[in-house]
């Protein structure tokens, strides 16, 4: 399925506190470059990024949404059938009767003052739930047709991580290498040592699993970040 479009943008509180970034910066070796004001703008990136992750996980929670919607087109549709008992053509007997019945109700009810009135009303209601019961009908297909290029999530929100990182090397004028020892296969390199220091700010489910997978994961967002600023438009 689809999933449900992000509306609008959320700050969630990091797990680590300012201090703590400070604590990080420092094991990193830029604190020297970063002012109070640097480390709270840089602790409310981390925020940022945390409450965009948590909307992705949110708009995800596309089923319940969907099933809501076709029980509801379905509702609507039903109930503008059997309210329209007394319109011209052929109609069954249970129309009729469920069209009068209510009408007849509703026709009593003091604020409503009669049965004209009460006709009224219900063939307003019907035309309205035909209309409404429809689009939730529309809005549900869309929702439950597979996008053309919709797959496994690529954890986009971590190329925003690994931004995060990338801006922080540059400020102090760190290369931000990443290796990979070919004997013991242990992760390095400043890049490596940054995602390490800093994912324990995000939630525990945005944390890698282990120390290969953050080193993949690096190189996964690295490359793709680098290929979106080739093709980035140069100002003239």
């Amino acid at each position: 399925m689809k999933q449900l479009p992000i509306r609008g943008a959320s700050v969630a509180t990091p797990k680590l506190g300012e201090d703590e970034l400070r604590r990080a910066l420092s094991q990193l070796g830029v604190i020297a470059v970063y002012s109070d004001a640097d480390v709270h703008e840089l602790y409310l990136g981390l925020g940022a990024l945390y409450g965009a992750w948590i909307a992705e996980q949110e708009s995800r929670e596309i089923l319940p949404v969907a099933r809501a919607l076709l029980k509801t087109g379905k509702s609507l549709n039903e109930a503008s059938r059997l309210l329209n008992g007394h319109a011209t053509g052929f109609r069954t007997q249970t129309e009729r009767e469920v069209t009068s019945q209510v009408i007849a109700v509703l026709g009593s009810n003091p604020t409503v003052r009669g049965a004209e009135r009460a006709k009224d009303i219900i063939e307003g209601f019907q035309a309205d739930a035909t209309i409404v019961g429809e689009s939730c009908l529309i809005a549900y297909a869309d929702l439950s047709r597979k996008a053309p290029n919709e797959g496994r999530p690529r954890e986009k929100w971590y190329d925003d991580f690994t931004a995060i990182l990338l801006g922080i090397a540059k400020k102090a004028g760190i290369n931000p290498n990443l290796n990979k020892d070919r004997l013991s296969k242990k992760r390095g390199g400043w890049l490596f040592e940054a995602a390490q220091a800093l994912e324990p700010f995000l939630h525990r489910h945005m944390r890698s699993v282990s120390p290969e997978a953050c080193g993949k994961r690096l190189e996964r967002t690295r490359k793709r970040l680098s290929k979106a600023h080739r093709h980035k438009p140069h100002r003239r």
